[in-house]
């Protein structure tokens, strides 16, 4: 290819300008951190924590010595602000990084409290390692060195606009339907020698979504040299033919029937983003009609930290709708854990919201310990569940082999009804990943934040959807310490 990306190889490190695939996400969908030298410039696409459900794996991992010398980093571009996407910033910061973190207002402004939880519960894994094994586990990082990660934010709020942060750097974020703040991320480099164009996705959100809050996610068509696009979803049979519509209408159908027979509803959910959503939909049902007195509990430190600076971020007509959501009379902020120790207890029915999303910490542990043995009460997941038995959400999900679920070590019968609503999720599905992928006008677009079965999925797919719309370019899926020269 003339003047552009031409070949691929596979190296430890980077010597020289290109682009080189270091983090968790070359390979799985977590992790992600990639490394771009141009022009006498270091840049990293994000610094994210590789989270798994074995502590010893996840610290393993999260503790590898960095592809490169943090003292060398210039500028952090940060997509959104999940914890796979930001969670590893605050060790870069620890190990000399004094760069620019490049993000929206809306991502500046959930990171502070999404890391400062995440030096939390770092810190408690590290003592629980440091038991279970005998031997000292320190911690990735420390509360500290959020405080002095957040120093190093750098806000640019426009969408579709360029900034030139220096002689070689021009940036511009795109509209992304992921999460709240969420943004692609196309650059510009030039050091008067050559230029390049790097489009970079991060998690992408629907192309027409449902979410409140978000506009929908752009296919841009502006030529790029290379695109690096997720591909969460990236295996086609798990493309869902449900609606939101029907997802709705089948939530207002099971509060309904479970508060008939006086039980309680449980609905696990992350705390940003996801927790803000369910709190919409719910006021959207139930907020207008005078008869529905239910309390609505929303039992997180952080989902209400979350909630109280969502209004801060948002704007005109999301803005006013949040705060009917928010002031909403029904809704009960808990953040005290005595308070939330009386509310597991309390038989009254009602509708609990509370994180994790996948059950694997957290005050909704409680709330499983007590309700899961309830037939008469309801567990209510919004999204993915995992897909092996190693999450608790999974088992839960799997009633009929699961019959015994174990929380904190301690058996507790599978007995309440349990459903899934597919289409809160905030990633693109196949179809959109394939529709976005097969548009570009690009010449090499290569695949991560999937799993390997994902990522050769959709490839294979992509590959006709790029003939079908009369396009060349070639796809390629990531592996760790993959490098594509500039």
């Amino acid at each position: 290819m003339k003047g552009g990306v031409n070949t691929i190889a596979k190296k430890k490190k980077l010597k020289e300008d290109g682009i080189l695939f270091c983090g968790s996400n070359a390979m799985d969908v977590t992790g992600s951190m990639t490394l771009i030298k141009f022009g006498g410039k270091q840049i990293l696409l994000e610094c994210g924590l590789y989270q798994d459900n074995s502590y010893l794996e996840a610290y393993k991992i999260n503790s590898e010595k960095f592809k490169f010398n943090p003292i060398e980093i210039d500028y952090v571009f940060v997509g959104h602000t999940h914890i796979d996407h930001i969670g590893l910033l605050p060790r870069l910061v620890k190990e000399g990084f004094t760069g620019k973190i490049i993000l929206t207002y809306a991502t500046s402004v959930m990171a502070k409290y999404l890391l400062l939880n995440c030096a939390f519960i770092v810190a408690d894994e590290a003592r629980v390692l440091s038991k279970r094994y005998g031997r000292e586990y320190n911690p990735l990082y420390s509360e500290d060195d959020v405080w002095n990660t957040i120093k190093l934010f750098h806000v640019y709020d426009e969408y579709d606009s360029l900034y030139q942060l220096d002689d070689i750097i021009t940036f511009q974020w795109l509209k992304n339907s992921h999460c709240v703040g969420a943004a692609q991320l196309q650059l510009i480099l030039n050091d008067g020698l050559k230029k390049r164009k790097i489009l970079y996705t991060s998690d992408i959100g629907a192309l027409e979504t449902k979410n409140h809050y978000v506009e929908n996610t752009e296919i841009p068509q502006f030529f790029n040299d290379l695109t690096i696009l997720e591909s969460t979803y990236g295996i086609n049979t798990r493309v869902s033919k449900k609606t939101r519509e029907f997802d709705v209408e089948h939530l207002r159908v099971a509060i309904n029937t479970v508060l008939e027979r006086q039980g309680t509803i449980v609905l696990p959910a992350f705390s940003f983003s996801r927790s803000q959503e369910l709190l919409t939909t719910l006021y959207l049902l139930f907020g207008e009609d005078e008869t529905f007195t239910t309390p609505i509990v929303v039992d997180s430190m952080l989902t209400c930290d979350i909630c109280d600076a969502y209004g801060n971020v948002l704007l005109d007509n999301n803005r006013e709708l949040w705060d009917k959501v928010y002031h909403w009379k029904n809704v009960e902020y808990i953040r005290e854990k005595t308070d939330s120790q009386v509310c597991v207890l309390d038989s009254t029915p009602k509708i609990v919201i509370s994180s994790s999303g996948f059950c694997t910490n957290g005050r909704i542990l409680a709330y499983l310990n007590q309700y899961l043995k309830d037939i008469n009460s309801m567990i209510i997941f919004s999204g993915f569940v995992g897909d092996n038995d190693s999450y608790l959400s999974y088992r839960i999900k799997n009633g009929k082999t699961n019959k015994t679920i174990n929380i904190n070590k301690k058996p507790v019968p599978n007995r309440a009804d349990c459903i899934t609503m597919s289409t809160f999720s905030s990633h693109a599905n196949f179809n959109d990943l394939l529709k976005y992928g097969g548009n570009l006008n690009t010449n090499l677009l290569v695949l991560v934040h999937g799993s390997i079965e994902a990522k050769n999925c959709l490839k294979e797919h992509l590959k006709e959807e790029i003939s079908r719309n009369d396009k060349t370019y070639k796809v390629k899926c990531s592996e760790k310490g993959m490098i594509i020269p500039l």
